[in-house]
């Protein structure tokens, strides 16, 4: 029997059927002792609706409902100025959205949950999730319950006018270790339309090393006794201040990532078909500032799908408009810095070509993620489907080990991959059992499947 199988369907809203751009799974547990996922998605309608993803236990011969899991959503991060009972008349919602958490121990379960959203044209929000009953005086988001869903504004909301609102990405908050000590910010960074890659503070601290896990890690639960317990969430700096502005003049930004091991480095998709890869010169300097190292120029169409392998970024994917998937081997960057601590000197590492399929898609290939266990990568296309590659003989050959086709009516905009819904110890790259992966797509659905080995 396949270890490949559709688990379950999520319509959030079938009356409006907005389409839905984005989902991710969070790093953080939904509650403590809690073996559920928590999902965010985005699309749009102009909020971000948080699910769980639980594993049904009555599913033996007297229960009425054999669906493997319960999906449950009751709470919703909106703007500053939504309206609940009014539609949203944005014309693309929140375009882009990101995940972190804000932790740089070697506890897997400690931190806090960082939520980043972007609209068309740069305004961005910002929401941190702490524990029940811990608090920061300086974070006052406007809270409202109606109809037993919870609406949340941003605890931080700023904007970014040269952004596109499609593209970002969180500077990984793990690798803080290797970070400058002046900086004290979590870095988010945004693409623009004239190929420039913008760096800006989010106001929000960045954890810093041997900080105990003041937060557990936990979102809607405590894992502490203590009700007066006070986090200090936000840096003192000017939200939305640009850092660096990096690789300017050339063609648009249509993906972006950073590198998950090395400090301070990242990768750009453009529009042109290169991919341009990006590395700090200063990260003892109190002032950022970035050099390219590498550009790479095998494919010919838009760069839309882009990622590193997990967790150690040996590979980076890039998936185009054209349907191809290449494989680079970028282990050398990555053994380097684990030798001799330096991300400049690993950067300049050489980069290669390994593999390619010809014909991941038919059609223009919307994103891509990387397993945990750093032997797959799963791909989503216009072409309506879901394909998961084998890392080494998979794409040389275009034979993906699972196809999960049709499962959308209409253009497949993302896929996330997360844990096992049961499993508490998210010990992803380790776990024997199968992965959760879940896509969206333009007839406003979500598909969750398994995946085995």
């Amino acid at each position: 029997m396949s270890g490949y199988r559709t688990l379950h369907r999520i319509n959030p809203e079938p009356q409006s059927k907005d389409p839905l751009f984005h989902v991710q799974f969070s790093p953080c547990r939904p509650a403590q002792n809690d073996a559920s996922l928590r999902l965010l998605t985005t699309g749009a309608s102009n909020k971000i609706n948080i699910y769980s993803l639980r594993e049904r236990k009555d599913t033996g011969e007297n229960s009425l409902d054999a669906t493997p899991l319960i999906v449950g959503c009751n709470e919703c991060l909106v703007p500053s100025d939504f309206d609940i009972g009014t539609p949203s008349k944005c014309a693309l919602g929140y375009g882009s959205l990101d995940v972190a958490r804000n932790y740089c121990g070697a506890d897997t379960l400690a931190g806090q949950e960082v939520v980043v959203a972007s609209q068309l044209g740069g305004r961005v929000g910002v929401w941190i999730r702490l524990d029940r009953g811990k608090k920061d005086p300086d974070l006052a988001p406007s809270i409202n319950t109606q109809d037993e869903m919870t609406y949340i504004t941003p605890d931080v909301e700023f904007e970014v006018p040269s952004a596109t609102g499609t593209t970002l990405a969180i500077r990984p908050p793990i690798l803080a270790n290797y970070y400058s000590k002046h900086e004290k910010d979590i870095i988010v960074a945004f693409g623009s339309a004239d190929g420039s890659v913008i760096l800006c503070r989010s106001g929000i601290s960045a954890a810093k090393p041997g900080e105990s896990a003041t937060s557990s890690g936990v979102v809607g639960d405590s894992s502490s006794n203590t009700d007066d317990l006070t986090i200090k969430v936000k840096s003192g700096s000017t939200p939305g201040e640009v850092v660096a502005t990096v690789g300017g003049g050339h063609s648009c930004v249509l993906s972006l990532v950073w590198h998950p091991t090395i400090p301070n480095m990242f990768a750009v998709g453009r529009k042109d078909g290169t991919i341009d890869i990006y590395s700090s010169t200063s990260s003892h300097d109190k002032d950022l500032s970035f050099r390219r190292m590498h550009r790479l120029t095998d494919a010919s169409a838009p760069i839309r799908g882009l990622t590193f392998s997990q967790p150690s970024g040996a590979l980076l994917f890039v998936g185009d408009d054209s349907g191809k998937l290449y494989s680079y081997d970028a282990s050398v960057m990555s053994t380097s810095f684990n030798e001799h601590y330096d991300a400049t000197k690993a950067a300049m590492c050489p980069i290669k070509l390994v593999a390619f399929a010809l014909t991941a898609h038919k059609g223009w290939i919307m994103n891509l993620i990387s397993f945990p266990d750093e032997k797959r990568v799963c791909s989503c296309g216009s072409d309506r489907s879901v394909k998961v590659w084998d890392c080494g003989t998979g794409l040389s050959s275009s034979m993906p080990v699972h196809s999960f086709d049709s499962v959308h009516s209409g253009w497949v905009w993302d896929v996330a991959c997360g844990s096992v819904v049961g499993d508490s110890t998210r010990d992803v790259a380790n776990s024997k059992k199968k992965l959760t992966l879940v896509s969206c797509g333009n007839d406003g659905v979500m598909q969750v499947f398994s995946c085995g080995d």
